[in-house]
């Protein structure tokens, strides 16, 4: 039942006034980084012009953003504010004739009826890891996204290398370890002026999530961020900013390689839909 997501759609609606200021470029210089590598991606793996649809919109910047460039969104999201700000991130951007928002948690995308499959679809930091129902996206994204299509989602992984050395250092073992316990748990996403809720959250391996996705392939992975710090640590970002220029180049020399590629705070999965599925 939707009841099921009723509280996890009331938290982020809670923080949606604040998403952008909190994790916009003024906000957190971090998740700036990470949104301009994924934008990247995005748009140098689909086909200019695609019909897209985004799981988890946010605050709406990657809808607009690819709006921009030419694409078509549906963007969706658990949370009605979060839905809401993205329309009118939209409207202010002049582009709200290529996206079209609703307010629908990823579990139940199979009630969208789109007139013929989208090209493609997305799900940008951590908006599955959240999910309690990813059997039924899989289901719903096989019948959603034409055969061919690509599917690129970053998930919030086991192993954050970050993470581990950080928290070791300042000898919080269990910080640094937390990731690696079985189900789900309660992560703090910010607001302004301090303010934290509590989402629950699992911290997904690639084969739970590939396995949830039968009718796709995984065509590559790829580490978002592996040295650099964090959103959450983005006080470092802005206190080192000569290193975490360097950190940048060498993220970018690493993240695709084994064993590297699925050890950042966030693992980014290109699914491929299968031409055949039974």
């Amino acid at each position: 039942m939707k009841s099921d997501y009723d509280h996890v759609a009331a938290a982020f609606d809670r923080i949606a006034g604040d998403y952008a200021a909190v994790y916009g470029p003024e906000g957190n210089a971090a998740m700036t980084w990470m949104r301009h590598e994924n934008l990247q991606l995005l748009q140098s793996t689909f086909a200019p012009g695609s019909r897209l649809l985004e799981i988890g919109c946010g605050a709406g910047e990657e809808a607009v953003a690819l709006a921009q460039a030419g694409y078509t969104v549906l963007a969706t999201d658990i949370s009605p504010g979060m839905a809401s700000a993205t329309q009118a991130r939209a409207i202010q951007a002049g582009v709200a004739a290529r996206v079209q928002v609703v307010a629908l948690p990823a579990g139940f995308i199979s009630e969208l009826r789109p007139v013929q499959p989208f090209d493609g679809g997305y799900a940008s930091f951590g908006a599955l890891n959240c999910e309690p129902a990813l059997p039924a996206v899989g289901a719903a994204l096989a019948r959603l996204i034409r055969p061919g299509g690509l599917f690129i989602t970053s998930i919030m992984g086991r192993t954050s290398l970050f993470e581990m050395v950080w928290y070791s250092l300042h000898a919080q073992p269990r910080r640094a370890f937390r990731r690696f316990r079985e189900g789900w748990q309660l992560a703090p996403v910010a607001g302004k002026s301090g303010r934290e809720i509590a989402i629950p959250t699992r911290y997904l391996t690639v084969r739970q999530l590939t396995e949830a996705f039968p009718a796709f392939s995984l065509e590559s992975l790829m580490a978002l961020p592996l040295l650099l710090p964090p959103p959450y640590a983005d006080s470092l970002y802005r206190r080192y900013p000569h290193l975490c220029r360097w950190l940048e180049q060498a993220d970018r020399r690493l993240r695709k390689r084994v064993p590297w590629r699925t050890l950042g705070d966030h693992t980014i999965l290109v699914l491929q839909r299968l031409q055949a599925h039974l």
